[in-house]
């Protein structure tokens, strides 16, 4: 896991991003990218129950709607009203 999975990461830009709890600057790959021992799994669509026929470039598809769509397995998904962890 990288902090960018983490549920206290915030994005500043495409390279960085901050830790809530720590305010270290953290990169989003690379170097210093690892998760630390304060990681919580972010709701994403891709650690979703409904989340489904993922592809090698993250795409899948939503089945918590009555009408399935496309969903990217990075896609925020903290708001969703059928979000269901794995």
């Amino acid at each position: 896991m990288k902090h960018i999975d983490c549920k206290n990461y915030i994005f500043l830009d495409c390279e960085k991003g901050m830790c809530a709890l720590s305010k270290m600057m953290l990169p989003i790959d690379g170097k210093g990218s690892e998760a630390c021992q304060r990681f919580v799994m972010a709701e994403k669509c891709g650690c979703c129950a409904n989340f489904a026929d993922c592809d090698e470039h993250g795409l899948g598809t939503c089945t918590g709607f009555e009408k399935q769509n496309w969903a990217y397995a990075s896609c925020g998904a903290a708001g969703c009203e059928h979000f269901k962890m794995k």
